[in-house]
């Protein structure tokens, strides 16, 4: 490499700019080319995006033990190292928060969030639909079997309708759900779930549906979906479906009082059923409502595409189908 253009890329505002190339190519790649045959392109320049944060950060180091010795590069280093865990703390302390950041990392939020929007958290009262439960009501709505009445009879099974249904698409039940999903109610617990027929946008123009939840009853009251509810961020139970997959931002759709101990339920905002719903069948494995300990703070502020730096390090190169999808439901703003 020509020793002129070597000096460009140890200048920091040059490596910014390489920086932010990168990612803007692999944005627009990724729109063009993303859950296509050409898939794989935006994943290389996601890669490409972590070699060159490991390539400058690696030259900044070599050029100062070079200039000043290693000795006092760990110096600089460590010190580096103690002025960032110091914003952090301090970013803590101002939002009240152990995790005043975020990245998004899926498009469970579409349209509200995208993924690689980077979040600021703030530790604060949650906005949602208050209720009351006793601990037996509140353990009902994960462990109790669900009880759905459908045209033509009725049937109790292990999680939940929607995932059910999406491994038993033939069965009467699930066919009846499936083409007429307002015909169809699920008991959980002190619960009632009501569904509705969704739209699907997809990003090659064309448009489907498909069932979703449109509202929840709990004693003799209906709750829709609410918009101007706060979106979360939480870290799942451990051992729950969601705890492998990190932090979940989420909207906050009910806050539940148990003697005295608040618990959440969250929906993502492009998602078909509320997070307690999801269930996968082959582990056995469903989500419980975190309590108020697990939840990080309220979602106040966004940059775009910002967090694609904190994914890719974090290693999620690559996204799911539903980035390429839009859901469409019934809720209040």
């Amino acid at each position: 490499m020509p020793a002129d253009i070597k000096e460009y890329f140890r200048k920091w505002p040059y490596q910014i700019a390489i920086l932010i190339g990168t990612l803007v190519l692999f944005i627009i790649t990724n729109a063009i080319l993303g859950g296509g045959s050409l898939g794989f392109v935006p994943i290389i320049l996601a890669l490409l995006i972590v070699v060159e944060i490991a390539i400058f950060v690696g030259m900044e180091v070599k050029e100062g033990a070079q200039k000043h010795g290693w000795k006092h590069e760990v110096v600089d280093t460590l010190i580096a190292l103690a002025v960032a865990v110091g914003i952090w703390y301090g970013l803590s302390f101002v939002l009240n928060t152990p995790s005043p950041i975020s990245g998004v990392v899926s498009c469970s939020m579409l349209p509200n969030l995208q993924r690689g929007d980077f979040v600021i958290v703030q530790g604060a009262e949650i906005k949602a639909h208050e209720i009351s439960m006793t601990q037996t009501e509140l353990d009902s709505l994960t462990s109790a079997r669900s009880f759905v009445v459908y045209p033509g009879g009725n049937e109790s099974l292990e999680g939940s309708l929607f995932p059910y249904c999406t491994l038993n698409r033939n069965s009467e039940m699930c066919q009846a759900f499936i083409k007429s999903p307002e015909t169809v109610t699920e008991q959980k617990g002190p619960f009632t779930y009501h569904y509705e027929r969704c739209g699907l946008a997809i990003s090659n123009g064309a448009s489907l549906t498909e069932p979703c939840l449109k509202s929840v009853t709990f004693k003799g009251q209906e709750y829709l979906t609410n918009f101007s509810n706060d979106v979360i961020v939480y870290q799942p139970v451990k051992g729950d479906l969601f705890s492998y997959v990190g932090d979940i931002v989420h909207r906050a759709m009910f806050r539940i009082d148990v003697d005295g101990k608040s618990y959440y339920l969250t929906r993502g905002d492009n998602n078909p059923v509320l997070d307690i719903q999801q269930f996968d069948y082959s582990s056995g494995l469903g989500n419980h409502p975190p309590p108020q300990e697990n939840v990080r703070g309220r979602v106040i502020f966004r940059i775009p595409w910002l967090g694609y730096f904190k994914l890719f390090i974090s290693g999620y190169f690559d996204e799911d189908q539903q980035c390429r999808t839009q859901l469409s439901f019934t809720h209040t703003d």
